[in-house]
């Protein structure tokens, strides 16, 4: 198994699995009960970029760890993971489904 430390990645920039370039890695959030990576803390390039993915208080995007398909030279994330991800943050999303 390879091994990266984290500062390396400080900086590393962010693209999508399409080539859109998203911005640069900031932080990465920690879950400190079991140390799973839950977000990393992306500082966008542009005001557009991730514009409807959460936001820390200083405007970094959270983006969640399970949408990162690989990290190299640059971190790559799923267009699709953060489609989903966006949607079910949407008010509303879900309302009049039944369970089954």
């Amino acid at each position: 198994m390879a091994q990266v430390l984290v500062s390396k990645l400080r900086a590393i920039g962010v693209i999508s699995d399409r080539g859109m370039q998203v911005g640069k890695l900031h932080d990465i959030l920690f879950d400190e009960r079991n140390g799973k990576i839950q977000s990393l803390v992306v500082r966008p390039i542009s005001k557009e970029a991730l514009a409807n993915i959460p936001r820390d208080s200083s405007g970094n995007a959270l983006i969640p760890f399970s949408a990162v398909m690989s990290i190299r030279d640059f971190i790559v994330i799923n267009e699709r993971v953060l489609t989903i991800q966006q949607l079910r943050a949407q008010p509303g999303f879900g309302a009049g489904q039944t369970q089954a």
